[in-house]
């Protein structure tokens, strides 16, 4: 039997992608950071429909499937040996064995890489260092399992400092009250205390204003029919938040100044 893998710990931060509905920059960027990931972990876990992905890309679909069986037969492999397979879709394998076929199947930007790509792990020594779940826009990291924390974090950095995308905290970044409600900035998500989470993602700009304690958000309006109706019919984006003291506005305006700069949105100061 293989040794079970304990329960992933609380990640330490999140990519958030800012592509402005770009899917061929967001697969870029969604690389990138897997590749600065996988450098610095020895095993990887993925669920994927091959059958699904064999349909339109069937030279992707081929490559990853022989790579993860090699991986399986490989007798080199370490002892606990691979999963048991709930089905034809989940497959681990070393990271070095199935680098190459992983990167053509993070290159694609059709929806087979929201839909079809399920979810990706990667791990060292063990512990879990990589949640990515494209579906849900998860892309999580565990820096504290890496080798060495710092180093993965400025290798992560690195790879998206020409990519539309940014690295954040992931915490609590700051809480306040405006108009009634309570929000939480909590990358990737800014959430309100009726459980509606907005995505940091679609941030388009943000205007400080100190001397009136407001802090300003834009956000970037859907493209194309369906999305603009989703957008319509969901919950408004929150567009202005109005502090009452100089306590209350600071850590806001902080907080999204941190997500600014990661996401290089532009940030307007007002006196």
């Amino acid at each position: 039997m293989p040794t079970p893998e304990p329960p992933p710990a609380d990640p330490t931060h999140v990519v958030v992608p800012a592509t402005r509905g770009d899917a061929a920059a967001e697969a870029r960027a969604t690389a990138a950071a897997v590749d600065a990931v996988l450098d610095r972990a020895d095993a990887v876990d993925l669920h994927v429909d091959l059958r699904a992905i064999a349909g339109d890309h069937p030279a992707v679909a081929n490559a990853l499937e022989t790579a993860f069986e090699a991986a399986d037969e490989d007798p080199a492999r370490a002892p606990d040996g691979p999963e048991e397979r709930s089905d034809s879709s989940a497959f681990r394998a070393p990271v070095a064995a199935v680098r190459d076929p992983l990167d053509d199947l993070l290159a694609l930007s059709s929806y087979h890489r929201f839909v079809s790509l399920e979810r990706l792990d990667a791990s060292r020594d063990g512990r879990r260092v990589l949640t990515h779940v494209p579906d849900h826009g998860r892309f999580r990291i565990d820096a504290n399992a890496a080798a060495d924390r710092d180093a993965l974090l400025d290798d992560v950095r690195a790879a998206l400092a020409s990519e539309p995308a940014g690295l954040l905290p992931a915490r609590t970044l700051a809480t306040w009250q405006s108009s009634g409600a309570r929000y939480a900035l909590a990358p990737p998500s800014l959430c309100a205390n009726d459980g509606t989470c907005f995505g940091l993602s679609k941030l388009e700009g943000v205007v400080l204003a100190p001397v009136d304690r407001v802090v300003e958000l834009e956000w970037r309006v859907g493209d194309g029919l369906a999305t603009r109706i989703l957008d319509a019919i969901g919950a408004s984006r929150p567009e202005r938040f109005a502090l009452e003291s100089r306590e209350a506005y600071e850590p806001v305006a902080g907080g999204f100044r941190t997500v600014a700069n990661a996401l290089d949105v532009p940030v307007e100061t007002r006196p």
